[in-house]
């Protein structure tokens, strides 16, 4: 019975930090903020991105649910980090509504990220 127990802990644990560390990597970071954008989390959204000010997340984050902004589907197409280790690229195939525009329109978008303080966060 201990056995399985610190054999269950090890697996725990090891899915804990392949799953952490995955979000720190440019294409983790662009799934993550797509996934709060599909869930209508503009606010977790927006502080994944280079703006740091929180009324000026807020005020980001009010504007995207004001034009009803959704995300139905997006998939990481190409990642392609920059010889200085700060810069990096994500191609995304997306589909994404607003009020205005209800149909989803599909398209594929270069996500920019600059790192800030060791971590990757996408540049508006």
């Amino acid at each position: 019975m201990k056995k399985l127990i610190i054999i269950l802990c090890a697996f725990l644990a090891t899915v804990g930090i392949i799953s952490c560390g995955s979000s720190n990597t440019p294409s983790g970071v662009v799934k993550e903020y797509y996934k709060a954008l599909s869930a209508g989390k503009y606010e977790k959204a927006v502080s994944m991105t280079t703006i740091q000010n929180q009324e000026d997340i807020k005020a980001y984050a009010q504007k995207l649910e004001g034009a009803g902004f959704k995300v139905s589907s997006y998939e990481i197409l190409s990642e392609e980090i920059a010889d200085d280790g700060e810069n990096a690229v994500v191609e995304v195939k997306i589909a994404t509504s607003t009020s205005d525009n209800p149909t989803p329109k599909e398209d594929n978008k270069k996500v920019r990220l600059k790192k800030m303080d060791g971590k990757w966060r996408i540049h508006l």
